[in-house]
Formats: C-alpha cells, sequence, structure tokens
C-alpha cells in the first residue's frame, strides 16, 4: 500500500466518526433519519478518498453504529441496505470525482439520484418479502429522504470548499505528501 493511501486511513477514521455522531445528534433533536445524517459525512469523505477506503468508510459507519446504539436495525433490514446505499452514493462520487472534471455539485447530483434509484429497487423487491405490497411504498421511501437530498445538497459542497482551501493537497490528483 502507497504512503497516499496510507494517508488515508486518519480520514476515514475522521468521516466514520462523523457518520456515527450526526445521526446520534439529529435522533437526539427528534428530527430522525428523514434527515439523512450518515450521508453527509460519506459524501464528502468520498469527494476525497480512493475507492477502496470509501467502501471501507460505508462498510464501517453503519456497522459501528449498530455496534454502539443498536441503530440502524439489521431487522426489517435497515443496515445492509444502508451500507449498500452509502456504498453506492460513495463510489459514484469518487469515481466521478476522479475521471471527470464535473463540478462538485454536479457530482453530488448524480450520486444522490443513484442512491434513490437503488433504494427505489431494493424496496420494491424487498418489501415483499416482509408482506408490504402497497404499490407506491416504494416510491414513499424514496420521497421521505427529501429532506435529507436538501440538506445534503446545501452542506456538502460548501464543507468539501472549506476543506479543499483549507488542505487544497487533499484535491483528487493533488500530491499528498
Amino acid at each position: 500500500m502507497e504512503q497516499k493511501e496510507l494517508r488515508q486511513i486518519p480520514l476515514v477514521a475522521l468521516f466514520a466518526a462523523l457518520a456515527i455522531i450526526f445521526p446520534q445528534f439529529f435522533h437526539f433533536l427528534g428530527l430522525g433519519s428523514v434527515f439523512l445524517p450518515m450521508f453527509i459525512p460519506i459524501m464528502v469523505g468520498s469527494m476525497f478518498l480512493t475507492w477502496r477506503f470509501v467502501i471501507l468508510l460505508a462498510i464501517l459507519s453503519p456497522t459501528v453504529s449498530w455496534l454502539i446504539t443498536g441503530m440502524p436495525p439489521i431487522a426489517p433490514p435497515i443496515l445492509p441496505l444502508l451500507i449498500l446505499e452509502l456504498a453506492v452514493v460513495g463510489l459514484t462520487i469518487t469515481f466521478l470525482r476522479v475521471q471527470t472534471s464535473l463540478t462538485v455539485w454536479i457530482i453530488l447530483l448524480i450520486a444522490i439520484i443513484a442512491d434513490r434509484l437503488v433504494l427505489f429497487f431494493m424496496v420494491l423487491f424487498i418489501a415483499p418479502l416482509f408482506d408490504i405490497t402497497h404499490p407506491l411504498f416504494s416510491i414513499a421511501m424514496v420521497a421521505a429522504g427529501f429532506p435529507g437530498v436538501i440538506l445534503q445538497l446545501l452542506t456538502v459542497p460548501f464543507t468539501v470548499y472549506l476543506i479543499e482551501k483549507k488542505y487544497p493537497q487533499w484535491r483528487p490528483g493533488e500530491r499528498q505528501d
């Protein structure tokens, strides 16, 4: 493993800790999961991490949160679905950030759309296993996260801008000596 990649380990720890703490803060305020607070640190971290560390972050954050708090629950299968969602969002961001010259806003919007589509189809296929057969249930699950999508669009680009301003070496393609 290169030294450049080894330097990402503390970033994974930082973003994972934030992904565990943010949801607790939101639940304490009674705002619940509708604001998708675990996604924000994962999205910001994905702007700076390589794909291997994004996968680690996507698995580690909700799993450690579950071990500490019992949330997100395993049954119904929120934890595995959330891991998949976070991996899709993170990998989409990382791939687009490294492989294209798209702006943070566009990258974020594409990742959010990819996430919402994955969620829709996962719920569409998994809900009947739990005797949930209402035809609009998948749409309702996707729509329930719209306040979180707005929060992501308001916070992630600004946070990435602040980090890049303070640590320009963290930009993809920059030297990280």
